[in-house]
């Protein structure tokens, strides 16, 4: 299957309240991850993203970001391209064949995650 097919390029604005170097940050954040072929910041505020369906999904790539901190923007154009994106790649995803549930992260930095009981890990927030 040809590779091409896999390839998206994004725009991603993140939330102008937030510090200017927050870009540069998220995008040395997202290019340890395997299948982000290219991060670069455009402006103070915005990012493009390339990256490989096979591997990522931009809506993993979002739920990442925030995980890590970051804010999106959340304006309705922002809000309107993040959903037509995911949209895209659903339909892409479905004709392709790809498994979004074969999907994970795997970054050059290991983790340290701890790895409790799932009684124990709620005990330690009660």
């Amino acid at each position: 299957m040809d590779e091409h097919l896999h390839i998206r390029e994004r725009k991603i604005c993140l939330n102008r309240s937030g510090d200017t170097h927050q870009v540069e940050a998220a995008c040395a954040a997202l290019r340890g991850i395997q299948g982000v072929y290219h991060a670069q910041p455009v402006s103070n505020y915005r990012l493009t993203l390339t990256y490989s369906l096979q591997y990522l999904s931009f809506e993993l790539i979002e739920a990442l970001l925030k995980e890590l901190g970051f804010y999106l923007d959340n304006s309705i154009f922002a809000i309107i391209r993040r959903n037509i994106y995911q949209y895209l790649e659903d339909n892409v995803r479905e004709k392709l064949r790809l498994d979004e549930e074969k999907q994970a992260l795997v970054c050059d930095i290991d983790a340290d995650i701890p790895n409790d009981e799932p009684e124990k890990y709620w005990n330690n927030y009660r």
